[in-house]
């Protein structure tokens, strides 16, 4: 009876433990859908080219948002991967992004200051808040075909900053992809 308790317990631990196995993403073959190789391709181009134009070309201070970053393709790709890790990326380079989800709340606590209730030297001062200079926006297209057998996906990904104070677009740069897979959905 002990026995098969201990081969049950041990069939349970397998089967529940044996199912994941986690890679290194930078390691990725790549697949019929966008993915971990696409992703880590175009953020590291991205991030060096930006980098370069802002330290070598602008040379001034940026504070960079990042606005619509939109997908114009067949297939589901969440943007927010990309752009979270090109901001991620910029920000270890001290390349510095404003970011208004909390402005609201920041208000709040500077009207909180101004009212006399908190101790001066902890309250936030108002007008150190800081506008972007820049918006960071772009796009994902595709073209899809079929050509011999094979389906054939020709991805684009453009990124730009777009000044705000003069509305000319100071930078942009572009990743392409030509992925193509045999017409099932089966890969390796």
């Amino acid at each position: 009876m002990k026995k098969i308790a201990v081969v049950l317990s041990v069939a349970f631990m397998l089967t529940a433990c044996g199912g994941t196995q986690y890679r290194d993403a930078s390691e990725d073959k790549g697949s019929m859908e966008f993915g971990p190789k696409e992703i880590k391709i175009t953020v590291n181009k991205m991030v060096s080219s930006m980098y370069d134009f802002l330290k070598n070309e602008w040379k001034k201070s940026a504070f960079l948002q990042v606005k619509k970053f939109r997908n114009r393709t067949s297939e589901h790709i969440d943007t927010r991967l990309i752009t979270d890790e090109i901001t991620t990326n910029l920000i270890k380079k001290r390349i510095k992004f404003v970011d208004d989800t909390l402005s609201q709340e920041a208000i709040e606590e500077m009207e909180q200051g101004m009212t006399g209730m908190i101790d001066p030297d902890a309250a936030i001062p108002v007008g150190m808040a800081k506008s972007p200079n820049m918006y960071m926006t772009g796009d994902i297209r595709d073209n899809v075909r079929t050509v011999g057998g094979k389906r054939l996906q020709y991805l684009v990904i453009t990124l730009k900053l777009y000044n705000l104070k003069t509305r000319v677009v100071e930078w942009q740069e572009q990743q392409e992809f030509l992925k193509a897979t045999s017409k099932t959905k089966y890969s390796l």
